[in-house]
C-alpha cells in the first residue's frame, strides 16, 4: 500500500534530446554501415561490371569518415541537425564517386590512364561544375545568426568539397592504377543489337 502511494512518473521535454544522446551513437553507427551497403549493393545492381562495388563501397566509407572529422575539425558536436545532416549526407556522396565509376567503366581505351583521361575530360567537368553551383547555393547559410544553418552549411560544403576531391582526385588515381580494362560498351551494344533484332521480327 505504501510503495503504491509514492509510485509516480515524471516528464519534461528535455528527456526528448537526453534519450537522443542515449541512443544516438549505436544509430549512427548503424544507420552509417546500413547506408554504405546499400550504396553498394545498388552500383552492383545499377553498373553493369562485378568490380563497381569495390570501388563505390569503400570510396563512400572513406569520403563518410572524412566527412566526420572535417564537421569535428570545425568544432561542431553531435547534435539531432548534425545527425540528419550526415545520414542524409550518404545518399548524396555516392554521386560523386559513382558517376565517375561509371563513365570509366563506360569508357573504351587500351591502358587505365587513357580511360582515366577521358573520363575526367567528360564527367569530370558536369561534376566539378555541379559541386561548385551547389556550394554557392549553401554559401548565404554561413552568414545566418541560426546554428542550425550554420551547422547545415558545414555539412553540406565539407560534403561538397571532400566529394570532388574524391570524385576527381582520389578516385581516378585509384582507377589509373588498378580500374579494370574492359568496358560496359559493349554490353550496351549488345543490348540495343538485341531490341533492334526484336523490333525488325515484330515488324
Amino acid at each position: 500500500q505504501d510503495k503504491k502511494d509514492w509510485s509516480f512518473f515524471t516528464f519534461t521535454e528535455d528527456y526528448y534530446i537526453w534519450e537522443f544522446y542515449r541512443v544516438c551513437p549505436y544509430e549512427l553507427t548503424i544507420t552509417t554501415i546500413l547506408g554504405t551497403v546499400t550504396v553498394s549493393i545498388l552500383a552492383l545492381v545499377l553498373i553493369p561490371h562485378w568490380s563497381a562495388i569495390f570501388f563505390v563501397g569503400p570510396m563512400v566509407a572513406v569520403l563518410y569518415i572524412d566527412l566526420l572529422g572535417f564537421i569535428q575539425l570545425c568544432g561542431l558536436h553531435v547534435s539531432p541537425v548534425m545527425y540528419i545532416g550526415t545520414v542524409m549526407s550518404i545518399g548524396l556522396m555516392v554521386d560523386f564517386v559513382m558517376h565517375v565509376t561509371l563513365r570509366y567503366l563506360e569508357t573504351s581505351g587500351t591502358s587505365r590512364t587513357e580511360k582515366t583521361k577521358e573520363t575526367l575530360e567528360t564527367i569530370g567537368a558536369s561534376l566539378l561544375v555541379g559541386g561548385l553551383s551547389t556550394i554557392l547555393g549553401v554559401v548565404p547559410l554561413v552568414f545566418s545568426s541560426s546554428e542550425i544553418f550554420f551547422t547545415v552549411f558545414i555539412i553540406f560544403f565539407g560534403l561538397i568539397l571532400l566529394g570532388l576531391l574524391h570524385g576527381l582526385v582520389l578516385l581516378p588515381v585509384l582507377l589509373s592504377m588498378i580500374g579494370p580494362l574492359e568496358s560496359i560498351g559493349k554490353y550496351a551494344r549488345g543490348i540495343e543489337s538485341i531490341e533492334e533484332t526484336i523490333n525488325e521480327d515484330v515488324a
